[in-house]
């Protein structure tokens, strides 16, 4: 059985990555874990979060710090694909992005990953480094990026 991992945060290309995702769902007919990961200097918990499909993200307060916000982001993201029938779950985890979303792939048989591109700068390319182009270095399985630009 296929399974997608969406990789998603608190950017302006979420919405891209969430409509990527509920398209290539719906033609696999496959599950999605969708993943947010937040510094772990952040976490309050060193375990999973994990965050069923189903409950309204509208009815959340908006959120205060990086694990509430986080929690917001993936409620977002599960609220379109449960309307469309999609089987779907949440996972928050602290992490190093690209490391976190890498292992949790692979820990999830993943057949593909799907997530955003920033369009960094050069500069902010070399200082904070681009999470998509590492995901796509160490995947053992396909990445599917969003990279239109507004």
């Amino acid at each position: 059985m296929k399974m997608l991992l969406m990789a998603i945060d608190n950017s302006p290309v979420a919405e891209k990555v969430i409509a990527l995702t509920l398209e290539q769902a719906l033609a696999l007919n496959a599950p999605v874990t969708v993943l947010c990961c937040i510094d772990p200097a952040y976490s309050a918990c060193s375990q999973p979060i994990e965050i069923d499909a189903g409950e309204d993200p509208d009815d959340f307060v908006a959120a205060k710090d990086e694990q509430n916000t986080a929690e917001m982001v993936v409620r977002h993201a599960l609220a379109p694909l449960l309307r469309a029938g999609v089987n779907a779950r949440g996972v928050i985890l602290a992490g190093e992005a690209a490391e976190t979303i890498v292992a949790q792939a692979a820990a999830l048989r993943a057949s593909m990953i799907i997530m955003g591109r920033r369009h960094l700068s050069p500069l902010n390319r070399l200082l904070k480094g681009s999470v998509s182009a590492a995901v796509i270095e160490r995947a053992t399985c396909p990445v599917l990026l969003d990279v239109r630009k507004d």
